[in-house]
């Protein structure tokens, strides 16, 4: 009987170890899975982090946002339908509009302000429980242009604006280096007439040794 229970402690013992190796492999199956979700809230951050790169908005474009005090919500052009405090990228001297046409019914108005948070040129408008007209801002996009903000919540509704340089400045430089590459040539016509002269000089230097030569021979 003693080695009979023996037996079956040993059986139940293999028993018991075997359902904790298949416990344990389960337990890293899950860890698998909780790694895909890590992985799947990754790609969605990152997704969320391309929003965050700013859209390109075409010269002339009127900018409709929705004033919430939880954050502006981008309404027109499509590209920001639905995003909340919206990078604009915008070109250096074209024309724009941007300002809400409803709200939640809260008091907003909208500036654009540059890095210190200061208003830049006047653009501004009155705070208000509703949106319109009065409440569009047109402008000509500047490097002092740091982002459009309403005051009554400025920590929340608050967005950004980046200012490239058009395609004029673009025709200014190329027009600089052709003026540029224009000096070089002449500097370089300069140079090789200056050699030309020195040659000349030579030449009749060479020439008065050739008459002072013939002199002795005469004598």
């Amino acid at each position: 009987m003693t080695r009979d229970n023996g037996i079956s402690r040993r059986t139940a013992m293999k028993v018991t170890g075997a359902a904790a190796a298949t416990t344990l492999v389960a337990g890293c199956g899950d860890n698998g899975d909780d790694d895909e979700n890590g992985d799947d809230e990754n790609g969605e951050n990152g997704e969320n982090g391309a929003d965050g790169d700013g859209v390109e908005i075409e010269p002339g474009e009127r900018i409709v946002l929705f004033g919430d005090s939880a954050g502006w919500e981008g309404e027109e052009p499509e590209d920001i339908e639905g995003e909340e405090n919206p990078t604009l990228i915008l070109e250096e001297g074209e024309e724009y509009e941007i300002g809400w046409e409803e709200g939640d019914g809260t008091q907003h108005n909208i500036e654009i302000v540059d890095e210190d948070d200061d208003v830049v040129d006047d653009l501004s408008t009155d705070n208000s429980e509703e949106g319109g007209d009065d409440q569009f801002l047109e402008f000509e996009a500047s490097d002092d242009m740091a982002e459009y903000v309403c005051r009554p919540h400025e920590n929340a509704m608050r967005g950004a604006l980046e200012i490239e340089e058009g395609e004029n400045g673009a025709d200014d430089e190329e027009e600089d280096d052709e003026e540029n590459g224009a000096d070089d040539e002449n500097g370089a016509d300069d140079e090789e007439n200056g050699a030309d002269d020195e040659n000349g000089a030579d030449d009749e230097e060479n020439g008065d040794d050739e008459l002072v030569g013939d002199d002795e021979d005469d004598e």
